[in-house]
């Protein structure tokens, strides 16, 4: 019997181990360049977003969940740092 436990302690953080990298592996993260244009989200996107308060970009408190089918990407806000590049 006192030979059985350290076997089955063993087989046990095994069974655990394995189920746990099972679980790791299935979700991909892909970095999307700024410069490559527009993307269309899938389903299942969540996440905090910045809205307008009237005068400045504000982070949301919550994550909001994203319909699938909307378009983000990198679109080029004129600011003071950027504006002469922005006018030609």
């Amino acid at each position: 019997m006192n030979r059985l436990k350290p076997l089955m302690l063993l087989l046990s953080l095994s069974v655990i181990v394995m189920l746990g990298l099972t679980g790791c592996g299935g979700s991909r993260v892909v970095f999307v360049h700024p410069s490559d244009g527009l993307l269309r989200l899938g389903p299942d996107v969540r996440g905090h977003v910045y809205y307008w308060n009237g005068s400045s970009w504000e982070l949301s408190g919550n994550s909001v969940d994203l319909p699938e089918g909307w378009f983000a990407g990198d679109v080029q806000i004129p600011t003071e740092d950027n504006a002469e590049d922005a006018a030609h």
